[in-house]
């Protein structure tokens, strides 16, 4: 801040358009507060004063803005997740309509047919999960790694993406699995062989 004659001598500027404060981190607020008092005493209105935002709020909406994206990043995956598992199961129950008959013929019963593709739906969403945390886990690493930071890791992670995968994998399977347990065991034996 330079006195206005001095501005009008050297700048060939009457009146200072803009003024620019430079403030130590965090200050910019309470600076912006009375920066229009002290430069204008008179007329403290006559003067529009801004200030960029807090750092650490700026930094706070960056990290929860980032952190819903990959929310629903995740959301998305394991939407396509489901439909893959549920796809497959269907697939498999298409194909085994044989020895789906076979079974019911030879005494299982609906839920018998049903628990299997139900427990081969839950063991691939599981070891989806699986794959995918370990993923995670060894992006999170690498990239610390690359760029020289301490990598920062959830502990609950490698234990809840395994689950919801398990959870996700026995959500697709109810309907191919329902759809297996209503087959009856002639019309299975007939459409298998």
């Amino acid at each position: 801040i330079i006195p206005s004659s001095a501005a009008a001598s050297r700048f060939e500027v009457t009146r200072p358009e803009r003024v620019v404060i430079e403030t130590d981190l965090g200050a910019a607020q309470l600076i912006a507060s009375q920066a229009a008092i002290a430069l204008n005493p008179n007329a403290p209105e006559s003067l529009g004063v801004s200030a960029p935002s807090d750092p650490s709020r700026t930094q706070n909406q960056v990290e929860s803005d980032v952190n819903q994206l990959f929310l629903l990043l995740g959301l998305v995956s394991l939407v396509v997740g489901a439909i893959g598992i549920a796809n497959v199961t269907l697939v498999t129950v298409m194909e085994r309509t044989g020895e789906i008959g076979l079974r019911r013929a030879l005494g299982a019963s609906r839920r018998h047919i049903a628990v299997q593709f139900l427990a081969e739906s839950t063991a691939l969403g599981l070891v989806g999960g699986i794959i995918g945390a370990s993923a995670g886990l060894l992006l999170v690493v690498g990239v610390a790694a690359s760029r020289d930071w301490t990598p920062v890791l959830d502990l609950w992670l490698p234990l809840a993406a395994p689950a919801a995968g398990a959870l996700v994998g026995l959500v697709a399977g109810l309907y191919p699995s329902i759809r297996a347990a209503r087959m009856e065991p002639i019309d299975a034996l007939r459409s298998g062989t």
